[in-house]
């Protein structure tokens, strides 16, 4: 991210806060862990954090008393609150107290990150301080991957579709799914898989070109804008994307290939040609690319 967002964990359990720990750092931010409420609440009077993630049944102060004193030395912070699924009622206590939100443990990553990232937009937001580049970011960027998210994706592609009919030419799509990646995640751990998708996001940037969009389109599935592009390019610029991904990745991808005009004329209808070519290519073997 461009801008340095500290976040201030406060947690007993050194498991469960390294497991924090890692998936907020594999998203970029800078992460302070505490074991001790009261050390952590005075690390806010000499540092500024957007986000204070704590427990909620602690015996020493539990999250309704760590948020109003959180709030008292910054009023701009959000207090997130940890607490098992069973005691969500304990949580909306805190929350009426003051704090942001909550996560559910077992800790689930995916959870975890969302939350954290609406905090930290809130925080920016009300503190008076935004950037006009930082929101931008937030708006358009998947907090992860650092690439263009699927609700910008449907603007650029409009913009596609509308350029086309202004002055006829040619571009493509390129719907790409990481082969496995589900079995990865399991047998590999959460931060594995994290690390994959950044580490496919720099394998996409390095294969396509700059006017190129790459945008993460869910999960571990990206789509790629190729303007200009006539489908015989984008046959090309698949099998470089594969051979480079297979070549510096531990696993593979599967790839459709989508063009316009010859498949579709309108956006919907292209994003489903190439979804359609994916499936196929997943079907007959992964590793592989398959055209509309």
């Amino acid at each position: 991210m461009a801008k340095e967002i500290n976040v201030l964990i406060i947690e007993e359990d050194a498991a469960l806060a390294g497991q924090l720990d890692n998936t907020l750092k594999a998203v970029g931010y800078h992460t302070w862990v505490m074991t001790d409420a009261e050390k952590g609440i005075n690390l806010l009077r000499s540092n500024a954090f957007s986000v204070v993630i704590t427990e909620m049944r602690s015996a020493k102060m539990n999250g309704v008393q760590v948020t109003q004193a959180v709030h008292k030395v910054s009023e701009q912070a959000n207090v997130i609150v940890i607490t098992p699924y069973s005691f969500i009622s304990s949580a909306i206590e805190a929350m009426e107290a003051g704090a942001y939100g909550y996560i559910t443990k077992p800790l689930n990553s995916s959870e975890a990150r969302i939350v954290v990232e609406r905090a930290v937009e809130r925080y920016f937001l009300l503190s008076g301080s935004e950037e006009k580049e930082f929101l931008v970011d937030l708006a358009v960027r998947d907090g992860l991957t650092g690439l263009f998210n699927r609700r910008y994706f449907n603007q650029l592609i409009a913009v596609e579709v509308d350029r086309l009919k202004r002055s006829p030419a040619a571009f493509s799509l390129l719907m790409v799914d990481i082969d496995d990646f589900k079995n990865y995640n399991d047998s590999q751990g959460h931060p594995a898989g994290d690390a994959l998708l950044k580490d496919a996001a720099k394998v996409f940037k390095n294969s396509v070109r700059p006017l190129d969009s790459i945008c993460r389109y869910g999960g571990e599935e990206f789509i790629i804008i190729l303007p200009q592009t006539d489908k015989i390019a984008a046959k090309i610029v698949a099998e470089r994307l594969r051979v480079q991904f297979s070549l510096y990745l531990p696993t593979t991808v599967s790839i459709g290939v989508a063009s316009v005009p010859e498949d579709a004329q309108e956006a919907d209808a292209l994003i489903a040609k190439a979804d359609g070519a994916l499936y196929v290519a997943k079907q007959t073997g992964k590793n592989r690319w398959c055209a509309a």
